[in-house]
């Protein structure tokens, strides 16, 4: 049996392989330069033991990946939020802790501070109650309070958006990265902001 299944993606062609009893995914690029980087933030976070899919092979402008499954971090938040949860931290000081371990990293690796950028909850996987990254394609240069303000915009803006849950989630969210970053939540709050004005503008020229 030979099954294919398109997933999300805003910026390359992701699929779902399903073969006899087994499964894969095929992530393929449209920037040769984006597959390179990618591959290289992989290798360097399983290297140094950051929990991301396996790479199982390289094919022209794909990367053939380990299936971890369909439960995105954005799953387990729609979810807490429908059976109005306030029994989620764990997962989020796991997120802390994965995200510290990769500034960690990749600072060392590239001589600066490094940052995901696309922290969009879909691109983070909980498999077998560990938080898994699989996208880096547009890591950067950047502040840590910058990722952390994208987090907890996103938070807010994920439909429906800003409902009391949320405001309730996204205050206590706020207070942990401030904690685990040691940053100032000041600081995540302005990038907050200032990432709930660029998320309103895109979302008005894509309804045009």
């Amino acid at each position: 049996m030979y099954k294919k299944i398109s997933l999300t993606s805003k910026r390359n062609q992701v699929s779902r392989i399903i073969e006899n009893d087994s499964s894969f995914i095929r992530k393929t690029f449209n920037n040769y330069e984006d597959l390179k980087k990618e591959l290289e933030i992989l290798i360097l976070l399983k290297q140094n033991g950051l929990t991301v899919p396996d790479v199982t092979d390289i094919n022209d402008n794909s990367l053939i990946l380990q299936d971890l499954g369909d439960n995105t971090l954005l799953d387990w938040y729609e979810n807490e939020e429908k059976i109005n949860s306030t029994d989620y931290e764990g997962i989020l000081y796991k997120l802390c802790r994965w995200l510290k371990k990769y500034y960690a990293v990749t600072s060392a690796f590239y001589n600066q501070q490094y940052i995901i950028w696309d922290v969009n909850f879909r691109n983070f996987i909980i498999y077998k109650g560990e938080v898994y990254g699989i996208d880096f394609e547009q890591s950067r240069q950047g502040r840590i309070e910058e990722d952390a303000g994208r987090l907890t915009a996103y938070a807010l803006t994920y439909d429906p958006q800003m409902t009391d849950w949320k405001k309730i989630f996204n205050g206590r969210f706020v207070n942990i990265l401030a904690s685990e970053f040691n940053v100032g939540a000041e600081l995540i709050l302005s990038e907050m902001e200032k990432e709930i004005r660029s998320i309103k503008e895109r979302r008005k020229k894509e309804a045009k």
